[in-house]
């Protein structure tokens, strides 16, 4: 047994994907163009992290609604949207409430924001197709919207959503974007950002 100073203790979801936490601020930019973490490893990560949100329950109320966003005609997304659903219909609940899973084609921003708000939906999936346009257009959208976003590729973080998964030396990497976070009522737990480096 070494001795010296010991590493803060992650939590036990951590440990098997060896995850590494990365916080960073909107203007930083992300490059990543495929989705570099299976989608059902995605989908595992994003329902435990989500169990981690102060204000879930407030938001769903009685059962988590997880909508999945798909671009229409773009291949990758209809193929990341099946994989996504197939995975989240594994999951029985978060943080103790029913999950429900639906997906929906993206229109535009506006109308996004308000099928969120009528639908009640807590956690928005953001599958690959979408522009940087897209993604900013969205990210306007829901400011003031109460519901943890996430995107399949890492680039859609800095580009607006609060959630994002990116490999790191072979490793899963979350990637959480604050400023979004905080506009969108995302208020995660101190025993996950006590763990995050910030990048200014």
């Amino acid at each position: 047994m070494r001795g010296g100073p010991r590493s803060p203790r992650l939590p036990r979801w951590l440990w098997p994907a060896g995850l590494a936490l990365l916080v960073f601020c909107s203007s930083v930019r992300v490059v990543a163009e495929d989705v570099s973490v299976p989608i059902s490893l995605q989908m595992e990560l994003l329902l435990k992290v989500a169990s981690y949100d102060k204000n879930l329950k407030q938001r769903a109320r009685e059962r988590v609604r997880v909508a999945v966003l798909i671009r229409q005609d773009d291949p990758d997304s209809g193929r990341s949207a099946a994989q996504a659903l197939k995975a989240l219909g594994e999951a029985d609940d978060v943080d103790g409430m029913p999950l429900d899973r639906l997906s929906t084609t993206y229109t535009d921003a506006t109308v996004l924001a308000r099928f969120i708000n009528e639908g009640n939906v807590a956690i928005l999936y953001v599958t690959p197709g979408f522009s940087e346009g897209d993604i900013e257009a969205m990210a306007r959208a829901l400011d003031g919207v109460s519901v943890l976003s996430a995107g399949a590729l890492a680039k859609y973080t800095a580009q607006g959503m609060v959630l994002g998964f990116d490999l790191a030396g072979g490793k899963p990497k979350l990637i959480v974007n604050l400023g979004s976070a905080k506009r969108q009522n995302v208020e995660l737990s101190s025993s996950v950002l006590k763990l995050v480096r910030v990048i200014e």
